[in-house]
Formats: C-alpha cells, structure tokens, sequence
C-alpha cells in the first residue's frame, strides 16, 4: 500500500479551517503514513506559505512513497487520498502529479469558476515525492505551485484529468493564502446564492461549517 504524508501550512489564524480539515483528514478512506502540521509563529505580516511547505517537506519521514499538499482552507471528499495515491501509482509514481483544472468557491461571493491548466496543477491537488533536490523560490512567494511546476528541472512529472473530489475554497481569511484570492478578475461567473450547487458536492459537516461560518 501507499505511504502517502500530507503537509498542511498553517498559521494558526483561521483555526475552524484547520479543525475543518483535520476532520476532513480522518475521515479519508486512506489514512496518511504522516500528518505534518506546520503552524510555525510568523516571522512577519508578509505571506509565507513557501517557508511552511518547505519545512514540511524537510520533514517528511524516510519511508514515505509520495506527499499530498493539503491546504487547511479547502474542501476534500473522503476518498481524495486513495484516489490520488491510485492515480499517481498508475502514473508511473512521478516526481510530480496534478490535475489539468482547478475549481474555486468563494464563500463570500457564493459563486465559482472553473480553471483549466494543462502544464501545471494548484498546490491544494499536487503530489510530490520525497527527497527531491528542489530550489525553492522565496519564502514569501505565495505561487509555490508554479515554482515547483515550472522552475524545478530534472523531475518526471505528470498532469492528468481527475474526478471532482476537492474545491479551492475562498474567503478573504488568514495571510497562508486565504487574502490573495480576491475577484478582482470578475472569474466569479457561476453563481450558486443557495448554495445548491456546493450542498449537492461536499459532505454535510464541510456544507454545514461553509453556511453557517460566513
């Protein structure tokens, strides 16, 4: 079986996300080998979602096959690890694994768009491998994603389709990447004031903490 990590990065200041999504992590249908939680005090006011993936990655065990970023913000379906370990292993276990589009939800906007990309992938749905040699970009750069798929060379890596199974969630909350999504680009374009479209994705806790939180 797959020994699969996962690296949340965190600040500590949206702490019913993180709850959020520890639940989301214990419900998965394939448990990770190793949650590394990097909630580190900030140095500063500046981003510094690059520093926590970094350390988190720095400390990823020996035995571990492959590593999920998993940003405490997001929503997952119970079966993204199993999934996700499953397509890369049927991949050729890559140095790198994406998925051709992203889906972001604003909550405070009730309404999404869909991003399509067919050389990289978002953080919240890549997987890496341990022990790669990586230059990682500064640690205040919030695109941590595009480095690590268009700045890092002599690496095998893969973008594929994917089913439905996570959402980039948008809410304007914290400095680890939440405040950096705002519509100033109008992509907003389907919307969903009922939330109808988002109840009939996600588990009833995540539909439950996105109505009544916000």
């Amino acid at each position: 079986m797959t020994k699969i990590a996962v690296i949340i990065p965190d600040r500590g200041d949206r702490p019913t996300f993180t709850a959020n999504c520890l639940r989301m992590i214990a419900a998965q249908t394939l448990q990770p080998s190793q949650i590394i939680h990097v909630n580190d005090k900030p140095k500063g006011q500046l981003p510094d979602i690059t520093y926590r993936y970094r350390t988190g990655y720095s400390q990823v065990n020996k035995d571990i096959d492959v590593i999920a970023f998993i940003e405490n913000d997001d929503w997952y379906s119970p079966t993204y690890l199993e999934n996700s370990a499953e397509l890369w292993h049927n991949s050729g276990k890559p140095d790198l694994l994406g998925r051709t589009e992203t889906i972001y939800y604003n909550i405070n906007e009730r309404a999404y768009f869909t991003m399509k990309h067919s050389n990289r992938s978002s953080a919240m749905n890549t997987l890496i491998r341990p022990n790669l040699k990586i230059n990682w970009c500064k640690d205040s750069e919030v695109y941590t994603d595009l480095h690590l798929w268009y700045n890092v060379p002599n690496i095998h890596k893969v973008i594929i389709p994917q089913p439905l199974n996570c959402l980039g969630i948008k809410h304007g909350v914290g400095l680890c990447g939440g405040k950096n999504h705002t519509d100033y680009l109008h992509r907003y374009i389907n919307k969903d004031d009922d939330m109808f479209w988002l109840m009939s994705l996600v588990d009833n806790e995540s539909y439950k903490f996105y109505n009544e939180s916000f």
